[in-house]
């Protein structure tokens, strides 16, 4: 690609200048010498808009996405090998990518969804009355350095229990979880034994599970406690005549379970439990802080992924439906494979509502938005999902903390809708460039209203 330009039109309220951030992906997703980006911003007589699921990055990889499988199909080329042609392995300023693996998404998900299998012409698969399309898009989301210190206290008790503290806050994303494992790792005791408190802010400050930041920034605070507590205790240990480990060098003892070993005293075993009775403690504790790295580090700094999608489509009613969903993502170190798997599971189904549920309209005379509850404000139910798959990609990252974990909870969603409506192309030969595809967008042209929604 020789040139990209990306128009941002935002609505906010009358005392504030909030703006969509829509374009920070589109300018670094692939390889572009001349990118231009404007945002556009009016006051109305309406709420600030605020910040929700994939902020900026949904839309804007929507719009480039979208755009992106119009120019394949123009140039006869792949929508796949399209996007493999114009990789970057660097940001616009020329850095590497703290760590990539867009490339491997895209190949990793075209073999797992049979892209390869499919007819590339619009308009030519059916399922009885239902016409077939399938659909991709790339994905990416910022890492999120922008947050101050990490802090995390972990504390051991003279029971051989332990508790990890730190100010962040669960409802639902795994955090409480993922912490008490790194925790317990770090600290190098049994999970079983490891107590995870948050949600108060006499504890240590560490950020809140928000923008993707949970995982990663929490876990290398937590971690960095934990290590912490454990070299002190190391060190007691070495330096205790009664232990069995006096005078072996710290570097050599290893933790687990709360035994202390050493390769220097082979078959002599301590535990944190008698270390702690014999010094007379009743607990130990340290304080573990965590720094990200600065805004201006010379690295790109994003998650990649790419989704693929199945649809059905009743050309009389407009009707999608959804059959499946592919999803396959480089997010750095997965800490929990099971929790993640979970969010990306759940980012890829609200990305499905993004495309064809959620909509709202704001009432021109007041200014408010009328559709006020569920009833009215669709979200997907179990009755909505599709088949979904999701897979990982390995790659290290040793920029982005202690961990290499770079965080799953925004990355699921971003390109879903894309995916969704570039599949809808292909089942109807009609190109959608709104969000929701509501069926009157979708339908045979003779009986759409909406000329926005006409095919190339």
């Amino acid at each position: 690609m020789t040139a990209i330009r990306h128009e941002k039109l935002s609505i906010t309220s009358p005392f504030d200048d909030w703006a969509e951030p829509a374009t920070g992906v589109s300018s670094q997703l692939y390889g572009c010498q001349n990118y231009l980006g404007i945002h556009r911003l009016i006051k109305g007589n309406t709420m600030t808009p605020t910040f929700t699921r994939g902020p900026g990055e949904s839309l804007g990889v929507f719009t480039l996405e979208t755009a992106m499988d119009e120019l394949a199909y123009q140039l006869a080329i792949d929508p796949v090998e399209l996007r493999l042609r114009n990789h970057t392995p660097v940001d616009p300023f020329g850095n590497p990518w703290s760590s990539d693996g867009l490339v491997e998404c895209l190949r990793l998900g075209a073999e797992r969804f049979g892209w390869s299998g499919r007819n590339p012409a619009p308009r030519t698969t059916r399922d009885g009355e239902w016409l077939l399309g399938t659909g991709v898009a790339a994905a990416a989301y910022p890492i999120a350095f922008f947050m101050p210190p990490q802090r995390a206290r972990a504390r051991i008790f003279a029971d051989g229990s332990a508790i990890v503290q730190t100010s962040t806050q669960e409802f639902g994303t795994g955090v409480l979880t993922m912490a008490t494992q790194v925790g317990a790792d770090a600290l190098g005791v049994a999970l079983r034994d490891m107590e995870f408190q948050a949600g108060d802010s006499d504890l240590p400050n560490s950020t809140a599970a928000v923008g993707s930041a949970g995982a990663g920034m929490v876990s290398s605070a937590v971690h960095a406690a934990g290590t912490a507590l454990r070299d002190q205790l190391i060190a007691l240990a070495v330096g205790d005549e009664q232990s069995p480990l006096h005078g072996a060098g710290p570097g050599s003892v290893k933790v687990a379970d709360g035994h202390l070993t050493s390769a220097e005293r082979p078959g002599a075993v301590d535990t944190y439990r008698e270390l702690l009775s014999r010094n007379h403690m009743s607990d130990a504790e340290a304080l573990g802080t965590w720094r990200p790295p600065p805004l201006d580090t010379p690295h790109g700094l994003l998650t990649f992924g790419a989704q693929f999608a199945e649809v059905a489509v009743d050309p009389e009613l407009g009707l999608v439906r959804v059959r499946r969903l592919n999803g396959a993502f480089a997010p750095g170190r997965v800490l929990n494979p099971l929790l993640a798997h979970s969010q990306l599971m759940g980012g890829m189904l609200w990305g499905m509502s993004q495309a064809l549920l959620e909509g709202n309209h704001m009432d021109p005379r007041y200014g408010r938005w009328a559709e006020t509850n569920l009833a009215e404000y669709l979200v997907p139910v179990n009755a909505d999902a599709p088949e979904v798959h999701v897979d990982f990609v390995d790659v290290d990252d040793e920029l982005v903390g202690p961990l290499g974990a770079k965080g799953v909870g925004e990355i699921g969603q971003v390109g879903v809708a894309a995916a969704v409506a570039n599949a809808v192309f292909h089942a109807t030969g009609r190109r959608i460039r709104s969000l929701p595809m509501a069926p009157e967008l979708v339908m045979d042209p003779d009986l759409a209203t909406d000329p926005v929604a006409g095919g190339q």
